[in-house]
């Protein structure tokens, strides 16, 4: 290899523009948040819902992936159950807004990844959630 040597942002779109250009955009990820053992949406999660649907809609994405995760509250067969329904749930509100669902893989976690690490059988609001990934 040659000797190492700084390019400035015109050698770099120059050289690299077209490629960088190229890129599919980045993804977009929503954290959807939960009621306690529920698969209602908190307020201000079905508020943001409605930004989701915007964005997908204004720039259609590859593919759509719903993982539903609940608290450490409960037995494992249970939050599985439960991360389910949350993961269902947010589909079916993308679906009815004209969301195509070939476009979605919908799984699920339980209570196995949390986002805040806790012991078992902690209330953690913030685990109550579905993630929802635009690519």
């Amino acid at each position: 290899p040659g000797t190492p040597f700084i390019m400035t942002d015109n050698q770099v779109a120059a050289l690299a523009g077209p490629a960088l250009r190229a890129l599919p955009p980045p993804p977009k990820q929503y954290i959807l948040y939960f009621e306690h053992d529920s698969a209602a949406l908190t307020k201000e999660s079905r508020a943001l819902l409605a930004t989701v649907i915007r964005n997908i809609k204004e720039h259609p994405p590859v593919d759509i992936s719903v993982v539903g995760h609940t608290d450490t509250v409960g037995n494992r067969a249970y939050n599985f159950r439960l991360s389910c329904r949350r993961a269902k749930v947010v589909a079916d509100l993308l679906a009815a807004q004209g969301v195509d669902r070939n476009l979605m893989e919908i799984t699920s976690h339980g209570k196995e990844n949390p986002l805040i690490k806790t012991g078992d059988q902690v209330h953690e609001p913030r685990n109550r959630r579905v993630e929802v990934t635009v690519r």
